[in-house]
């Protein structure tokens, strides 16, 4: 009887240039979160003076890109098994340069909070990390660990604000947004090489995956309890990851550091986050992905205790440094697991699906520390929260490791 390409293992199946791939996908994902979150970071005092607004309003164009990211994941998802992942990020990658082209000649700040959402925010969620995770897991099965870490690191998140400071400096923030543009521009040959998975190995349709609709419906997948338990347990760590780069900075003076290396901290938890992607992704081809996410959840709360604990700057400086790594490997983790739940044929509609049903949490939960921090006379009780937290998620991930440890090996057993 003919195997079906679901049951043929990625050996042996011929697999030309799937590093060339991998690749494709480190670009995509780090032109997208370079341009945007590299670049806000020097840009929004440029736009709060050029426009007269206030800071809140200024750097509302940020918060606006990562709300439309998250309300359009399922959508893009449905445009990945439609259309095929080549087509989808193409698309967003013209609406994200259009939205850097739109920033530049913006009359007004209603124009750039229009740019930020509707264009950049909607562009980055059709070809950033989500499909390029998509491309990588579609590549790279049944490990796809060591490539979902290398294709999610953020090394344009920390080389962009660099050019923006000189290119600001030197010649105005219209330039620089069109320097955005142009790096866009730039990237259109790379997503044109952009093959959905290796031949024959397609999920539900030809090889470049156009009509690959996933058998697994949304009412499937968000039927089963074991899928809330990842949003509930990565999107807690997720946001924690978000309180860390927000809060740490005002942590470390009120603890008393002079502002150099408070701001040292943060620079340290960015450098990190580059690393923590890629090594993410190698322990969970190693250990499993639930049980990576249990180690990230019991490393948060032991950094955050260590930065309870001690003024010892040495100390606070390895602390930043595992709490950066660990917020950057829950998004690879968190693709292998919905790939082993799920199976690859759903992973882009359960990831969408994860961005949408998490995104309460990464909004909510960073502010609700700053109010929690208010009402308090330090950082305190925000540690002591994020402490349990996580060692609480540390062990809902042991949980879905035994859970889902068991239904693999039914089935084998069955087979034997």
């Amino acid at each position: 009887m003919a195997m079906t390409s679901a049951s043929v293992p990625a050996e042996a199946v011929p697999q030309p240039g799937r590093w060339a791939m991998a690749v494709r996908g480190f670009l995509c994902q780090n032109v997208s979160v370079g341009c945007a979150f590299g670049g806000f970071g020097v840009a929004v005092g440029e736009i709060k003076a050029k426009y007269a607004v206030s800071m809140g309003l200024a750097s509302m164009g940020l918060a606006l890109a990562v709300l439309t990211m998250g309300l359009v994941s399922p959508l893009v998802a449905r445009m990945i098994g439609h259309f095929g992942l080549r087509r989808t990020m193409l698309t967003g990658l013209m609406l994200s340069g259009l939205g850097y082209v739109a920033l530049a000649f913006a009359p007004n700040i209603y124009v750039v909070l229009a740019a930020f959402g509707l264009l950049i925010g909607i562009g980055i969620a059709m070809f950033g990390p989500f499909p390029a995770s998509v491309l990588a897991s579609n590549w790279f099965q049944p490990n796809a660990g060591g490539a979902l870490g290398f294709v999610n690191m953020p090394v344009m998140v920390a080389l962009v604000p660099l050019l923006g400071v000189a290119l600001i400096k030197s010649q105005g923030l219209p330039t620089f947004f069109l320097a955005l543009a142009g790096i866009h521009v730039l990237l259109v040959p790379v997503v044109l090489g952009v093959i959905d998975a290796p031949p024959g190995m397609a999920a539900g349709g030809d090889a470049q995956g156009h009509g690959a609709e996933s058998a697994t419906s949304a009412r499937a997948i968000l039927t089963r309890p074991v899928f809330w338990a990842v949003v509930v347990g990565a999107g807690c760590l997720s946001a924690a990851g978000i309180v860390g780069i927000s809060h740490i900075v005002a942590f470390a003076t009120e603890r008393g550091l002079p502002d150099a290396d408070a701001a040292l901290l943060l620079s340290i938890m960015g450098a990190a986050s580059i690393i923590g992607s890629l090594l993410a992704g190698i322990i969970a081809n190693r250990i499993g992905s639930a049980n990576t996410l249990a180690l990230i959840g019991a490393l948060i709360a032991g950094g955050w205790a260590v930065l309870y604990a001690t003024s010892f700057y040495p100390l606070l400086l390895m602390a930043t440094l595992v709490l950066g790594a660990c917020g950057a490997g829950v998004f690879p983790a968190v693709n292998m697991l919905g790939a082993q739940i799920f199976g690859v044929s759903a992973l882009a509609r359960v990831i969408g699906l994860f961005t949408l049903c998490t995104l309460p949490m990464n909004f909510l939960l960073p502010p609700a520390a700053g109010v929690l921090r208010d009402h308090s006379v330090n950082y305190n009780p925000v540690i002591v929260a994020i402490i349990a937290m996580a060692a609480a998620i540390m062990a809902l991930f042991l949980i879905v490791a035994r859970a889902v440890g068991s239904r693999r090996a039914a089935p084998e057993s069955a087979s034997a």
